[in-house]
């Protein structure tokens, strides 16, 4: 794709700094691009820096699958007390595996008990009663709630600096800073070199986690016009695909949209007729076949 192509579709990944609101950013990036719309994945506070996902025009429908369905932080916590390494150890194994929480006062959810899954949590280091951790979270896990519920087992703790450095697949290394999008586009706009932006911009679904299936061209048109994937329509399929799994729909090297399967893969591949799909978004479009 070109890079005004792209600039109507696609996704940068900002580190947030700490300080703007999540949406202040992607405002921020919407103004910057020229764009009508931007929208971002997964917001974090005002005090918390990191990766954040903003994606430009067509890309803001695709949001919540590129949003992800884990999330890793590195998190300071200063304990009260005074506390061993065999302390902490047991402490934070409280923590590990499914774990119940209510989030904090200062989110915008409501304030109920869920139960969520903690697939690591780690302790990097420490100073005194400073501890550095890495926690990989299911989506919507409050690292601030862990930190005061350790508290409540221990003796008081309080959250002192919070980064995240993955969403989903998309990692920090892949963030760029606000100036370094201003740069790129200051490159592309005023001396015509658009290297810099195309390092920066995303086509959506590269940056979607999940399963693809191949189609053929006839049900590309099909499903454009507002059909379902049907059996004939499916060109090739990863056999590890599961019934009512959410998949991304290809066409070749185009990027058709997203559905959900109605059959695990074996069953789409025996069936010779019939629906074996439900489309839930259509990105592909007459206009960039």
């Amino acid at each position: 794709m070109d890079v005004e192509a792209l600039l109507k579709d696609s996704v940068v990944i900002i580190d947030k700094p700490r300080g703007p609101t999540s949406h202040e950013v992607s405002s921020w990036v919407k103004k910057l691009a020229g764009v009508s719309r931007a929208g971002h994945a997964g917001t974090l506070d005002p005090n918390v820096s990191g990766v954040l996902p903003v994606a430009l025009g067509r890309a803001t429908k695709l949001l919540r699958y590129i949003a992800g369905k884990r999330k890793a932080y590195v998190c300071i916590v200063r304990f009260k007390n005074d506390l061993t390494d065999a302390q902490l150890e047991s402490l934070f194994s409280k923590f590990r595996g499914t774990i119940t929480q209510t989030p904090p006062k200062i989110s915008a959810v409501r304030k109920v008990a869920r139960r969520r899954t903690v697939h690591e949590l780690k302790i990097l280091e420490r100073d005194g009663k400073k501890v550095l951790f890495y926690a990989d979270v299911d989506a919507g896990t409050y690292i601030r709630t862990i930190c005061s519920d350790m508290g409540a087992f221990i003796g008081g703790s309080r959250m002192e600096e919070l980064r995240r450095v993955s969403v989903g697949n998309i990692s920090e290394k892949q963030a760029v800073t606000l100036q370094d999008f201003s740069d790129a586009l200051y490159a592309y706009k005023e001396k015509g070199n658009p290297s810099p932006l195309l390092r920066i911009l995303h086509p959506p679904g590269e940056l979607i986690e999940a399963k693809k299936i191949f189609i053929r061209p006839q049900a590309a048109e099909a499903i454009m016009h507002g059909a379902q994937l049907a059996a004939p329509g499916v060109e090739s399929l990863d056999d590890s695909i599961r019934k009512e799994e959410t998949v991304k729909l290809y066409c070749g090297d185009r990027f058709i949209g997203m559905g959900r399967t109605i059959f695990p893969a074996r069953k789409i591949k025996e069936r010779t007729h019939g629906y074996v799909v439900n489309i839930e978004r259509i990105h592909a479009s007459e206009a960039n076949k």
